[in-house]
């Protein structure tokens, strides 16, 4: 009796672990043919798969901070905006999958997740010589909080950039946009590697700007084949980022 019942486990445990790897198999399969490979391509995530996340870096100084009560703390180092913090999850959940079918499964099958790219968010270097040179890398914020922002602007010939100490955005031939409802989406680089740039005149037309890339890059995809360099000029038009009005685009 023990036997048999032992036997039955067994076999129940093999039935499980070989529908597992079944799953994993058609989901990964999936996963490469329908989303992967534009992504990774539109991304020019190649070789070693990472991704560098460029934050806005804040210097705070010694005594210069408030607690959650509105008292001065003596907090002096650097930090990363609360908002941008927030993104970091939209920006991960781009590259990673769940195993389609697995949402059916009890325990933690329901989430399993299949990703191959490594996201490593970093505030930004004080110097520019620390800026990442071989992979792609998604400047976010203005150059005032981000030297990648400013790199991007300054070496890699950015179509969009800030101008009036930050106040404004604009690009070669057309008018300053001022408000902190306006931001931009760009792609720019050189055969070796692409980076983005999403930024915006305020913490919500950033937030707006990273949603508009992470929710919308199969269609910049489909417009910017083969690393194309682009510009998207936007009109953030809610408080959470979501919504928005495309101003004009440019390559």
């Amino acid at each position: 009796m023990v036997q048999n019942w032992l036997e039955s486990i067994a076999q129940n445990l093999v039935a499980e672990f070989l529908f597992l790897l079944i799953l994993l198999a058609l989901g990964w399969l999936l996963y490469r043919v329908t989303r992967r490979g534009p992504l990774l391509s539109f991304f020019g995530i190649k070789g070693p798969k990472r991704l560098v996340v460029y934050l806005s870096n804040l210097r705070i100084q010694q005594g210069g901070a408030l607690g959650v009560d509105g008292s001065p703390r003596s907090f002096g180092e650097s930090a990363v905006p609360a908002s941008e913090a927030d993104l970091m999850p939209w920006l991960q959940r781009l590259f990673n999958y769940v195993v389609p079918g697995t949402n059916e499964q009890p325990g933690f099958l329901k989430w399993l997740q299949l990703s191959d790219v490594v996201v490593e968010f970093v505030p930004s270097p004080l110097d520019e010589s620390e800026i990442e040179r071989d992979s792609t890398f998604i400047a976010v914020g203005s150059p005032g909080y981000n030297r990648a922002s400013s790199y991007v602007e300054d070496s890699l010939h950015s179509i969009g950039r800030f101008i009036n100490d930050n106040s404004a955005i604009t690009l070669a031939g057309a008018s300053p946009l001022h408000g902190d409802h306006y931001a931009f989406v760009q792609r720019a680089g050189n055969a070796k590697r692409w980076v983005f740039y999403a930024a915006g005149i305020s913490s919500r037309s950033t937030t707006g700007a990273v949603r508009f890339l992470v929710t919308h890059w199969r269609d910049l995809n489909e417009k910017y084949p083969g690393g194309k360099p682009f510009c998207v000029m936007l009109r953030i038009t809610s408080e959470d980022g979501s919504k928005y009005q495309i101003v004009y685009e440019r390559e």
